[in-house]
């Protein structure tokens, strides 16, 4: 794909955050509308995108190409996790937003955002990949992803819920992987039900990151010269890194396309959401989230042309 129908999909989605953001600002949405929607997105329609795209034929090589993908995806990981480690201390960041620029340099929208820029600069076949990739997300962002949250405030404590390995992103995974081992056919009703849900996923998700964002004062958005390099690093820096350390050992265009291209996603909208159950520096995470979201309208065209 070439470089202006990537920019155009981008486009497409960022208008949709504007939607989003518009609709909270005239006061369509609220907190408790914004919830909801996001709680339907994470349980109900993102789920079926995953079920939906693993949905394929068995065979030996795509079976092959999951233990490729799970092994690439522990090296993307530990990738951001040195980044998200050094790069705030070299920039002087207080101890407070130590934590914050490291959830929003290690974690990426790759649920939200990186679905619809994986569909959209590979196609269909490649969310298959993408599901598979993203496996080990819920458990880190939950587990380390609320330690680096948390870890400098004084009496707090890190939690890690063994409850939360049961999330609906997981069993849709663990659903999905079976119906790919045992080629499972549904009903074309039901097949039919799964891949329309499925389909909510790219419009509702942004348009319910553009209403979270617009909790966050407009003074705020863009103050602090910090969550910039931060998000150069997250926009450009890591894909760049996971492209150089990849690309001398992987051709297949899949398996490694879709780590730099999740790698290039904005700053997981979660950030915000976390950061506020878990009393850390929220406006900061919002504002890192916002502006990463903004700039990658203008990097993953970049960043795509790159792998395609």
């Amino acid at each position: 794909m070439d470089f202006v129908s990537v920019f155009n999909q981008i486009v497409i989605l960022f208008l949709l955050i504007l939607t989003g953001y518009a609709a909270r600002r005239m006061g369509v949405f609220d907190d408790h509308t914004t919830s909801g929607a996001c709680s339907f997105l994470v349980r109900v329609a993102l789920p079926a995108l995953i079920i939906s795209s693993m949905m394929v034929p068995f065979s030996a090589d795509l079976l092959s190409a999951c233990e490729g993908m799970l092994l690439i995806s522990v090296v993307f990981y530990a990738i951001s996790l040195v980044v998200a480690w050094y790069l705030p201390k070299l920039l002087g960041s207080s101890e407070e937003e130590k934590g914050v620029y490291g959830f929003l340099l290690m974690f990426s929208n790759t649920a939200f955002m990186g679905f619809p820029v994986v569909d959209a600069v590979f196609g269909k076949e490649a969310l298959f990949y993408t599901a598979i990739f993203n496996l080990p997300f819920n458990l880190l962002v939950f587990s380390i992803g609320i330690l680096m949250l948390t870890q400098y405030k004084n009496g707090a404590s890190s939690r890690f819920d063994p409850k939360i390995l049961l999330n609906p992103g997981i069993i849709a995974v663990v659903v999905g992987f079976l119906f790919f081992l045992l080629s499972v056919r549904l009903p074309v009703p039901v097949e039919g039900a799964i891949s329309a849900l499925g389909s909510l996923t790219t419009p509702l998700s942004m348009i319910v990151i553009g209403a979270m964002l617009a909790r966050i004062a407009p003074s705020e958005i863009f103050a602090g010269w910090r969550v910039y390099v931060i998000t150069a690093a997250r926009l450009l820096l890591l894909p760049l890194v996971v492209w150089a350390v990849l690309s001398p050992f992987i051709s297949d265009p899949y398996l490694l396309g879709v780590p730099v291209i999740m790698a290039a996603m904005p700053a997981a909208a979660n950030a915000a959401i976390l950061a506020e159950e878990y009393e850390a520096n929220t406006r900061l995470a919002s504002q890192g989230v916002f502006i990463s979201t903004l700039f990658c309208t203008l990097t993953i065209p970049c960043i795509a042309v790159l792998v395609v």
